[in-house]
């Protein structure tokens, strides 16, 4: 059998973290859909008058702000005029100010180090921050903050690998890590191995939250099938 376990939106919680932001928080702790909260702040609605399309802008907006997206993009990715995706940009950063100071500082550090760091530690250099091309330049703040989140998550994985082999191996089970997919771990092993408390699955959603102890906390999602189909 092959047991699928991946983080759910581990991005945007390590974005949540670093932006010290409450609203995002509270939705991840309280397990509530993030874009629909993210969508009430940016628009100042009820969930009760939040529209799909809402919800929509706001989720295109929560995974592409910390990246640069800009209102250009913005425009093309929802079919929107160019003023109205700039007005959403503007209020999201009105309303997560954290966010925005999160990037700036991130950018201007960057800008003086010469480098960025994930948090645990892991160094890129961004030589293109110092750039004579001003195109290169605002690649280089991308890679900044791009790097802290992407790195970060890609850091969890590494180091959830080694809690699961370990804990595999402890447990001494015949279930094996086969495969990473971005934010996705995937196990082959006996069916009889895969459920209960002390079951494989449990081992690796356990290992693979246990590299984060930060606020808010990651949450992983598992499934278990004959085929990776089925178990996603």
């Amino acid at each position: 059998m092959l047991l699928s376990c991946d983080y759910s939106q581990v991005e945007l919680r390590i974005l949540a973290f670093y932006a010290e932001e409450e609203t995002l928080r509270d939705a991840f702790r309280e397990d509530r859909d993030v874009h629909t909260a993210t969508a009430m702040r940016v628009f100042g609605v009820g969930e009760d008058e939040l529209d799909a399309g809402l919800r929509s802008k706001a989720k295109m907006v929560n995974y592409g702000i910390a990246y640069g997206l800009t209102d250009f993009g913005l425009a093309e990715r929802l079919n929107i005029p160019r003023g109205e995706a700039g007005e959403v940009i503007d209020r999201y950063f009105a309303e997560f100010t954290g966010v925005k100071t999160f990037i700036d500082s991130t950018i201007a550090q960057a800008k003086e180090a010469g480098e960025v760091r994930t948090m645990f530690g892991r160094r890129r250099l961004i030589p293109e921050l110092r750039a004579r091309n001003p195109q290169m330049r605002s690649l280089g703040e991308r890679l900044a903050v791009n790097t802290i989140i992407q790195g970060t998550a890609a850091d969890i994985m590494k180091l959830a690998m080694i809690g699961v082999r370990r804990a595999l191996d402890d447990a001494g089970v015949r279930s094996r890590m086969v495969l990473t997919i971005h934010d996705e771990l995937l196990v082959e092993g006996p069916a009889s191995e895969m459920e209960g408390p002390d079951g494989v699955k449990a081992i690796v959603e356990r290992e693979m939250v246990a590299p984060w102890t930060q606020d808010p906390p990651l949450k992983v999602e598992g499934g278990i099938g004959r085929t990776w189909v089925d178990a996603k």
